[in-house]
């Protein structure tokens, strides 16, 4: 018996399950990235995720090795915290693997390939023989992550804000922005613009500014917009510039995607925009994926020694399904 666990930045995923890929047990809990949520709170969202997992295990059924697919800094006082926090559930081993790799090996039986997660923030990889040969991005919203959530909402409120002054060409994700920050304004009149603009700055200003990547969402809903569009276009160009930056000449194999950019925006789009957003990746398939707890379970399969190929892909991918719609 094996756990395996997707730590994000959103939520932390657990599952228990058996050398056959059979999955024996599902938790979920809060942010597990010590970066995002400080080590604290991570180490205890993997704790409780893996608790609720491990729930309907006694005995020879408890796992032994633990394997967390992760965002965020793996540091000394992380890795022993959350060792002692799964020790105390029976856990003698704890294996830490970048969410990359978890990612990747969500959507491909294959060893070598690319992934590429665009959510909040933007990162790419190279995978050579099933390891991390390259990684580009992740440098969060202050230094780079172009093309990801932060980056796009970004987009989105400088357009909105330079239409009220004037500044910039009218846009539909102006009623759309000032509606989701609760702001009435009568921006027909000079003095109703002015006063959306104050109104709209002060709330801004007042959150963290990662968070306005809750507005990217807003660019997707506005598509036919010609600003809106031009912004989503903008940010397919920098996740394929991303992803150009990880590319090798010798290397082929699939384009695993993650993250609600990509997978919720661009490829689920209509498919007039979403040509324009996803084009065709040379000879490379492109694989969407929901997060990496598939591919943590494949990880830690492979690092007990079980050989994990699409037969038992598939059925891992069939059990995490199952266990997750039983608790929904």
């Amino acid at each position: 018996m094996f756990l395996a666990l997707d730590a994000g930045g959103t939520s932390s995923r657990a599952v228990l399950l058996d050398t056959s890929g059979r999955a024996h047990g599902y938790g979920r809990a809060g942010c597990g990235n010590p970066t995002a949520a400080g080590i604290r709170d991570a180490v205890n969202a993997i704790g409780f995720a893996a608790e609720r997992a491990l729930a309907g295990a006694t005995g020879s059924r408890r796992p032994a090795t633990a394997l967390v697919a992760m965002a965020g800094e793996k540091t000394p006082a992380f890795r022993e915290q959350v060792s002692n926090r799964l020790a105390a559930l029976g856990v003698r081993q704890v294996v830490l693997e970048h969410d990359l790799l978890g990612i990747f090996h969500s959507g491909t039986a294959a060893l070598d390939g690319y992934a590429l997660i665009a959510g909040t923030g933007t990162v790419a990889a190279r995978i050579r023989g099933g390891r991390l040969d390259r990684v580009v991005g992740g440098r969060g919203w202050l230094l780079g992550d172009a093309g990801g959530g932060f980056s796009i909402g970004h987009a989105v409120v400088r357009a909105v804000v330079a239409s009220l002054d004037g500044q910039g060409q009218d846009t539909e994700l102006t009623s759309l922005l000032l509606k989701s920050m609760g702001i009435a304004a009568d921006t027909t009149t000079l003095a109703g613009r002015a006063d959306a603009v104050r109104q709209l700055v002060s709330g801004l200003y007042a959150r963290p500014p990662v968070s306005l990547a809750e507005f990217a969402p807003l660019a997707f809903a506005a598509h036919e917009d010609q600003l809106a569009r031009s912004i989503l276009v903008d940010a397919s160009a920098a996740l394929a510039d991303l992803l150009s930056a990880v590319r090798a000449p010798d290397l082929g194999g699939p384009v695993v995607v993650g993250g609600s950019i990509i997978v919720r925006g661009m490829m689920a789009a209509p498919p007039s925009l979403q040509a324009q957003l996803v084009p065709p990746i040379r000879d490379n398939p492109v694989i969407p994926v929901s997060d990496g707890l598939v591919g943590a379970a494949v990880l830690v399969l492979r690092h007990s020694g079980r050989e994990v190929g699409a037969d038992l892909l598939q059925t891992i991918q069939a059990e995490v399904a199952r266990v997750i719609a039983a608790q929904a």
